[in-house]
């Protein structure tokens, strides 16, 4: 009952909203955001051992908002991948003159009690959308395990409330958005008729730790133009995939190798034109882009030896030849 309830409610107001999103946000056409973690932004690096950086997100809408105000709740599921939460954000509007705080919780369970939360002004939401943080505090959570980001304010009324886009057709895999007319005593999985599956605007955001620094073995010194394998190792405290980036000391690289394996010991073959000396630079990126500090090695390419070399032998073959000529210019010196 409960479900026909909220759905019957919400498309009424859905119905209001469509309109007033329509004209408030810029993203009315479907597009698909490059969801590759490679890409995720590094927002601050508070010290050498970890980096904030985006988790879980989904950043696409079809211009229609899910509406929240007094006693109407929202929710969006996500499972995150990252060991602590920092902050959320989310892409809200309002229509009408609602102004009251918004407060944003994480949740592991809907009708369970706040893991931490934040409270905004509401002056910060205006009616065309916009991403809006929640900077939290930061909380440890379960890799792998459902959360939730609970969405509610004080205020508000049918025709004055605060919404967040979302997008049909289950674009994020994670989670469902879910809606309570009771202030959060319980909770029902949102429907719109004609737009299945929706899924809220958000991001969430957690601390990635950085990979060692890399081990680099192999031969330390060399000929010229032939070439040499060199191995390389890095472990990611959180076991993320690695990539290496290997600076030869000549003026190239390797460009960006793998995703390996934390842990794994990846062969890399190189070879150097010219005699010297060279400083072999590696650095390993996770699969959230946290990056380590370099690993060195020097390798040397000594100076031709050949001449002295042939030297050596003519002296170690004719030694005989010149001990003689040695004797006979004494006994010159001598005799005269």
């Amino acid at each position: 009952m409960n479900k026909k309830i909220i759905t019957i409610m919400l498309c009424i107001l859905f119905i209001y909203t469509v309109s007033s999103a329509y004209a408030k946000t810029n993203n009315c056409n479907l597009k698909q955001d490059d969801f590759n973690l490679l890409n995720n932004p590094i927002i601050k690096n508070g010290n050498l051992e970890s980096i904030e950086v985006i988790d879980q997100q989904q950043t696409t809408d079809c211009g229609y908002g899910c509406p929240f105000f007094s006693n109407l709740w929202l929710a969006q599921g996500f499972i995150p991948t990252l060991g602590t939460i920092t902050k959320v954000e989310l892409k809200l509007f309002k229509v009408g003159t609602i102004s009251s705080d918004v407060i944003l919780s994480i949740r592991s369970t809907l009708t369970e009690s706040d893991l931490t939360s934040i409270t905004i002004d509401g002056s910060l939401i205006h009616e065309y959308s916009n991403w809006i943080e929640f900077d939290i505090t930061d909380i440890a959570v379960e890799i792998g395990e459902m959360y939730y980001i609970v969405c509610r304010t004080t205020g508000g009324s049918m025709i004055n409330y605060y919404c967040c886009l979302f997008q049909t057709n289950n674009p994020y895999s994670g989670g469902e958005v879910w809606g309570s007319l009771n202030s959060g005593s319980s909770w029902e999985i949102i429907e719109y008729p004609g737009y299945p599956d929706p899924d809220g605007c958000f991001k969430s955001y957690g601390l990635d730790e950085i990979p060692n620094i890399p081990n680099v073995n192999g031969p330390n010194k060399g000929t010229p133009g032939i070439e040499y394998t060199y191995k390389v190792l890095s472990i990611d405290p959180e076991n993320h995939q690695v990539f290496f980036f290997v600076e030869w000391g000549d003026g190239t690289n390797s460009g960006w190798l793998g995703p390996y394996d934390s842990g794994e010991e990846v062969s890399i073959k190189h070879s150097w034109t010219n005699q010297g000396s060279y400083t072999i630079k590696v650095k390993a990126k996770d699969s959230y882009g946290a990056t380590s500090e370099w690993g060195i090695f020097t390798v040397v390419m000594p100076k031709n030896k050949s001449n002295n070399l042939q030297l050596f032998n003519l002296l170690e073959n004719h030694l005989y030849l010149f001990q003689t000529i040695g004797l006979l210019l004494q006994k010159i010196c001598l005799g005269s």
